[in-house]
């Protein structure tokens, strides 16, 4: 029930975005919520793992998250002072769009990872490929 109600709210997000969009109102906030719900559908996922192993994931997670997060901080302020000359923008409605970029990525993140932990590869056989084949 909570997933489909997380996926209910994710199809629903574009439609208040449009509606934001056209009002000019609601478009930052439903770029943070677009992001929670992105978020929050795949923590839910991490609850089949055992504590140990989602301790080490969500390490692994944040360490990834703070690295994006210093580059998309440093390419969105030159792309806004050097393309936009732009030398203010709102703060709440920045906040809103940070807030939302970043759980977005860390939902990604999260996904990512479950997935790799997933696949088994004990039956995998690697094939090496040499210079004479």
């Amino acid at each position: 029930m909570r997933k489909k109600l997380l996926l209910a709210f994710l199809l629903f997000n574009p439609i208040v975005f449009l509606i934001g969009w056209w009002n000019g109102e609601w478009v930052m906030i439903t770029v943070a919520g677009f992001g929670v719900i992105f978020h929050a559908l795949y923590q839910e996922q991490l609850e089949q793992f055992d504590e140990e192993e989602v301790k080490s994931l969500m390490q692994n997670i944040d360490s990834k998250l703070v690295s994006s997060i210093g580059f998309l901080s440093i390419f969105s302020l030159f792309v806004v002072v050097w393309f936009f000359n732009e030398m203010t923008v709102p703060l709440l409605d920045t906040m809103y769009v940070v807030f939302g970029v970043i759980m977005t990525r860390r939902g990604l993140l999260i996904r990512s990872a479950v997935l790799h932990e997933k696949i088994d590869l004990t039956n995998v056989i690697h094939i090496k490929k040499t210079p004479s084949s």
